[in-house]
C-alpha cells in the first residue's frame, strides 16, 4: 500500500466513523480500475424543498506525488445532481451554473456536456497536519456543511432546469 493510499484511507475513515456515529450512511470505497483512489461516499437527505438525496463523493485525487512528499494533498468532494439532462437545457443550465458559481463561497455547479451530468464539485489542497486527529474530521465536516448548504440553497433552481 502507497502512503498516499494509506493517508487517504486514515483521512477518510476518520470522516467515515464520524459520520457513522452521528447516524449518517457513509460507505468507504477501495480503489478500483474505474476510480484508482479511496473514496468516502455519504448520503444527505432532504436537500432543497423536494428532499432530495444526495451522495457526496470525498476522495484524495492521485496522481500528485510530488506535492503529497510535500505534505500537501488535493481533496476532491464531488455530488450528481442528476446523472442526464436534457441536450436542449444545456446552454440554459450552464448559464444558470455560471451566474451561481460567482455566489459560491466554495466550489462550483456544472453540466458535463450536452445531456450529461449535472453536479457539484469542490476542490481543497490541504496540508497533511492540517486533517489530523479530531479537529481534521471536524474541519472536513464543516467543509461538507457548506457544500450541502449550497446545494440546499440552489438545487431546486438546477433541477427544475433539467
Amino acid at each position: 500500500m502507497t502512503e498516499s493510499l494509506s493517508f487517504a484511507r486514515s483521512v477518510l475513515g476518520g470522516l467515515h466513523d464520524y459520520y457513522g456515529s452521528h447516524g449518517i450512511a457513509a460507505k468507504l470505497a477501495e480503489p478500483d480500475d474505474e476510480a484508482p483512489y479511496a473514496s468516502l461516499l455519504i448520503r444527505f437527505d432532504e436537500i432543497g424543498s423536494g428532499n432530495e438525496s444526495v451522495l457526496l463523493e470525498m476522495s484524495f485525487l492521485p496522481g500528485l506525488e510530488e506535492a503529497e512528499q510535500a505534505g500537501v494533498y488535493l481533496l476532491q468532494t464531488f455530488a450528481v445532481l442528476r446523472d442526464r439532462t436534457a441536450q436542449e437545457r444545456y446552454t440554459s443550465l450552464v448559464q444558470i451554473c455560471a451566474s451561481l458559481n460567482l455566489t459560491l463561497p466554495i466550489g462550483a455547479f456544472g453540466v458535463s456536456e450536452p445531456g450529461g451530468a449535472l453536479y457539484f464539485k469542490h476542490n481543497a489542497m490541504l496540508r497533511a497536519e492540517w486533517l489530523e486527529g479530531e479537529s481534521g474530521v471536524q474541519h472536513l465536516d464543516r467543509v461538507n456543511g457548506l457544500a450541502l448548504h449550497q446545494l440546499h440553497l440552489y438545487s431546486d433552481t438546477l433541477i427544475a432546469e433539467v
